[in-house]
């Protein structure tokens, strides 16, 4: 029999077919040992996960981009503990060359998990010069807080009290406990200062936050803030409606900032996709400060808020912008009280739309080297950092952004990370039978019947 029947025959074509599918199984092995050969030598990643689980915040990248100094990360934990952190903490090698990455079985070396008091398996030390410090958390923020801490240590905040403010210590839903730790996570530390009662501004004050006062500031705590924003001090202003405050509304006047004692009503239908209410205005339009910048389509909310007014004759030495404006649909009723139980606009009374419902600015004082800046925001409400509306889309960047502005931390002005989405899958009783008869009896039931159909073929 000649090779070319050989080959053309039942045997020849089994031959020819089991030599293509060894061939085709070879290029692919070969393919996927280029690949991963390619990936490793270039230290390259991609995140498939549709949350982006495995990539890094723009706040994490920002922070170690502009790294100038060797950053070691040390995870210690028993060998084979340790693939989730090694694929967390691998990324932070990928975007700085000045971070080094060293995993550690603190049983095999007691004496370096000694160094670093190491307590616990999973324990992870950011570690630079003589400094070091244990992340908080396994996850991406608890990791890059440590490093902010290491770089830049830590500045206390000063929350001011005596006014019916808003309670940093409340965990309920007007309570301020969950801005107090966001905070707390990137290194403040959060202290509480009754002004009246002593009208000296801490030494170690970065800044002081006024969040939600029910009554007004006497002349001389008002006076003792423009002083210390006069010296180059921060102030964050969390100023509600429906609240009469003329010793802060003249305050804010002196730094060409008009406050308005209105209520801001937003009837924009786009909201209404959110949920919210007419009086929720939905933000979208954000001012050039490096505050908002990295909000650009991410919305934030301003339940219950009045409105300001940026001056145009500036006064010397002062500088203010608009930081979040609602849209043209809305409007601000003047004058406004709780007692009111109808809320409509009424020409020649109230205010139309834009209106500006967060600004910011800077107060200058001396020249050259005895040039001292200080710097303010303003928000007409308290209620977007309260417990119930922090975690409501971009509003917790937005006042971390803030307090990151006022405390000369631009480099952590930026998107932070998010906690990964839960992924459940809710069924109702049909469809679960469904896919109960289909894995049960259905899908063996397709493999006979396929089996059978091959064997019927096979012998015809």
């Amino acid at each position: 029999m000649a090779l070319k029947d050989r080959i053309q025959g039942p045997g020849g074509r089994k031959i020819f077919a089991g030599t293509n599918i060894a061939v085709y199984t070879l290029l692919g092995l070969a393919i996927v040992v280029a690949l991963n050969w390619f990936v490793d030598r270039n230290n390259k990643r991609w995140d498939l996960t549709p949350e982006k689980k495995y990539t890094l915040s723009e706040q994490t990248a920002k922070i170690l981009k502009g790294l100038s100094r060797e950053v070691t990360i040390y995870c210690f934990d028993r060998e084979g503990g340790t693939r989730p952190r090694k694929d967390l903490l691998g990324n932070y090698e990928v975007l700085s060359k000045n971070v080094k990455v060293k995993f550690v079985d603190p049983d095999r070396n007691p004496a370096l998990a000694k160094q670093y008091s190491v307590r616990t398996y999973g324990a992870i030390i950011v570690a630079s010069s003589e400094k070091h410090f244990e992340a908080q958390a396994e996850s991406e923020e608890g990791v890059t807080n440590a490093i902010v801490r290491l770089l830049k240590g830590q500045k206390g905040i000063y929350f001011i009290q005596g006014h019916g403010e808003r309670d940093m210590e409340n965990t309920e839903r007007g309570g301020l406990s969950n801005l107090k730790k966001a905070l707390e996570n990137e290194n403040y530390i959060i202290k509480s200062h009754v002004l009246m009662q002593n009208l000296a501004i801490p030494a170690d004050a970065s800044m002081l936050v006024i969040a939600g006062p029910k009554n007004d500031y006497l002349p001389q705590e008002t006076d003792a803030i423009q002083k210390y924003l006069a010296g180059g001090g921060r102030a964050l202003f969390m100023l509600d409606p429906a609240v009469e405050l003329p010793n802060l509304t003249q305050m804010l006047a002196a730094w060409n900032i008009k406050m308005r004692n209105d209520l801001v009503i937003d009837e924009n239908p786009v909201a209404q996709i959110f949920g919210t209410r007419p009086e929720m205005p939905l933000v979208l339009k954000y001012g050039s400060s490096p505050i908002v910048q990295p909000l650009a389509r991410t919305a934030t909310l301003f339940p219950l808020t009045r409105s300001f007014e940026v001056a145009r004759d500036m006064k010397q030495g002062v500088t203010a912008d608009s930081l979040c404006e609602t849209t043209a649909e809305s409007y601000g009723v003047a004058d406004f009280n709780p007692k009111m139980t109808m809320v409509t606009f009424r020409q020649g009374k109230d205010v139309r739309g834009p209106l500006s419902v967060a600004v910011s600015g800077s107060v200058s004082a001396g020249s050259g080297e005895q040039r001292k800046e200080g710097r303010f925001v303003a928000m007409g409400t308290s209620s977007g950092a309260a417990n119930s509306y922090l975690g409501f889309q971009g509003n917790r960047d937005l006042v971390m952004n803030m307090v990151n502005w006022l405390a000369a931390d631009e480099d952590l002005i930026s998107i932070r990370a998010k906690a990964p989405d839960s992924q459940t899958l809710t069924l109702n009783q049909k469809q679960m039978r469904t896919i109960l008869l289909g894995g049960i009896f259905g899908l063996p039931l397709l493999i006979i019947a396929a089996g059978f159909a091959v064997w019927f073929r096979r012998r015809r």
